[in-house]
C-alpha cells in the first residue's frame, strides 16, 4: 500500500464524498445574494485539497462510537477555517502567492479586496454553522475551542510570531512554538472536536488531545521537509524525519487504549509517509 492509498481506502473516500457534499452544502450558492463573494468563498474551499483536518474529526468520532451526520458539522466548521485562513495567508501583505493547489489563488482570481471579504466571511460562516448542533452544551464547548485554537492563543498567534521571526535566526525551541501555534492547534482541535461531538468523557478528551498535539507537530515537520524550510534550517532532512517519527510514535501511544483505532492510525502513517503533494 502506498503512502496516497491509505487516503483512498473506501472508509476515507466515503468520508471525503460526504465532506465534499456537506461542504458544498453549507456554503452560500453564487446565485444568492451579493453572488461574487459567495462565488470566491466556494472557489476557495471547493477547489480542492486532502480535507485532512475534517477526515480526522469524523476519524475520531466514529472511533468514538459518535453519529456520523453530527460530526459532519464541525469537521466543515474547521475546514471553512483552514480555508479562510490560505486565503488570508496568499495575499500580497503575506505570503503573495499566485498559485493554490495549482489554482490561481483567491485574490488573483477576485481581486485583494474580495479575497479578503471571502476570508473574513468563511470564518464568520464556520462559527455560524456550529449553530446547527442541536445539543448546547456541545455548541458551547465547541466554540470556545474552536475559537481559541483559530486565534491569537493558536494559529493567528503562530502567523504573528512568524511573521516577526522572518529574516531572524531561530533557534529550537522557537520554531518549535511557532509551529505548534501556526499549525497544531487546528490538528489538535480536528481530534478534539471529534471527541466531543461523540460525547467524550475527560479521560478520553486528554488521550485525543495528546493524539492531536504529536499529530499536529509531525504534520509541521513533515511540511518543513517537503518545503525545506523551517527545521532544515537547524538539522538536516534525515534528521528532521526521526524527529517526525518520534511525534508520530507518540501518538499512536495516545491511541493504545481504543479498539477502533486503525483509520486514525492510517493517517498518522499518511501524515509521516506524505511526499507528492501538499495539504
Amino acid at each position: 500500500m502506498n503512502f496516497y492509498s491509505k487516503l483512498t481506502s473506501p472508509y476515507f473516500k466515503k468520508h471525503a464524498a460526504k465532506i465534499e457534499q456537506a461542504l458544498d452544502r453549507f456554503l452560500p450558492k453564487p446565485s444568492q445574494h451579493l453572488s461574487k463573494i459567495h462565488e470566491a468563498m466556494r472557489y476557495s474551499v471547493l477547489n480542492g485539497g486532502k480535507r485532512i483536518r475534517p477526515l480526522l474529526c469524523l476519524a475520531v468520532s466514529d472511533m468514538l462510537g459518535g453519529d456520523p451526520k453530527e460530526a459532519l458539522i464541525p469537521a466543515c466548521a474547521i475546514e471553512l477555517i483552514h480555508a479562510y485562513s490560505l486565503v488570508h495567508d496568499d495575499l500580497p501583505c503575506m505570503d503573495n502567492d499566485e498559485l493554490r493547489r495549482g489554482q490561481p489563488t483567491c485574490h488573483k482570481k477576485f481581486g485583494e479586496a474580495i479575497a479578503l471579504l471571502a476570508g473574513d466571511a468563511l470564518l464568520t460562516q464556520a462559527f455560524h454553522l456550529l449553530g446547527e448542533l442541536r445539543d448546547s452544551k456541545k455548541v458551547h464547548r465547541l466554540l470556545t475551542r474552536l475559537a481559541l485554537a483559530a486565534g491569537t492563543f493558536g494559529m493567528v498567534g503562530g502567523q504573528v510570531m512568524d511573521l516577526f521571526a522572518a529574516g531572524r535566526d531561530l533557534d529550537l525551541p522557537a520554531l518549535d512554538a511557532i509551529h505548534i501555534q501556526k499549525t497544531g492547534q487546528m490538528i489538535k482541535i480536528s481530534c478534539l472536536a471529534g471527541a466531543i461531538v461523540a460525547g467524550a468523557d475527560p479521560k478520553t478528551e486528554a488521550h485525543i488531545l495528546k493524539f492531536g498535539e504529536y499529530l499536529g507537530f509531525a504534520f509541521q515537520i513533515v511540511d518543513d521537509i517537503l518545503d525545506a524550510d523551517g527545521y532544515l534550517r537547524l538539522m538536516s532532512a534525515h534528521e528532521a524525519r526521526e524527529k517526525a517519527r518520534e511525534a508520530i510514535a507518540k501518538a499512536k501511544r495516545a491511541l493504545k487504549g481504543f479498539d477502533q483505532n486503525l483509520h486514525l492510525i492510517q493517517m498518522t502513517d499518511f501524515v509521516l509517509d506524505r511526499g507528492r503533494d501538499r495539504n
